[in-house]
């Protein structure tokens, strides 16, 4: 498999993965289990961690592979009801995921200090956004697999 699509997939299956954790911390804390939305919420923190690391390093991989960062999707036609679609969910995601993660980490270390009405009154603004961030970034992925742009771009590394 050529590494550009296995890091797409890895950094899916990261965000899909911090998406379920997210889940499970959340319902574990409505339910009153503060040691296993502890858990839960740390592992969530991590992955998001591992798929920071895997897509800043796939961005590396792209620029030395193709000499871009990015891979245009569907670049071969104009706009249409999808393009336009992917683009409404690719740059919110992109905003948001940039703004929130500071107060990811603020949200973990109020955690960690025992303040616990600090990191509540935090979450209720930040979790949804977390979650949103992790939602889209497999949509955008499964756009770019599934329209073939992802194929149609790593065709090019091989000569």
């Amino acid at each position: 498999m050529d590494t550009t699509i296995l890091l797409s997939r890895s950094v899916a299956a990261l965000n899909g993965l911090a998406t379920v954790l997210l889940v499970i911390g959340y319902l574990a804390i409505r339910r009153g289990d503060r040691q296993a939305h502890g858990k839960f919420m740390a592992t969530a923190f991590v992955t998001s961690a591992l798929f920071l690391g895997v897509y800043l390093y796939s961005k590396w991989h792209l620029w030395t592979a193709l000499g871009r960062t990015n891979i245009t999707y569907r670049p071969e036609v104009g706009l249409t009801w999808d393009k336009l679609l992917y683009y409404i969910i690719l740059v919110p995601h992109i905003i948001l995921a940039i703004v929130v993660t500071p107060f990811i980490i603020r949200a973990v270390l109020l955690a960690r200090a025992g303040r616990f009405e600090d990191h509540k009154r935090l979450t209720r603004v930040v979790f949804p956004v977390w979650l949103y961030v992790s939602i889209t970034g497999v949509i955008v992925w499964a756009f770019m697999e599934f329209s073939g742009s992802l194929a149609a771009a790593t065709s090019k590394l091989i000569p």
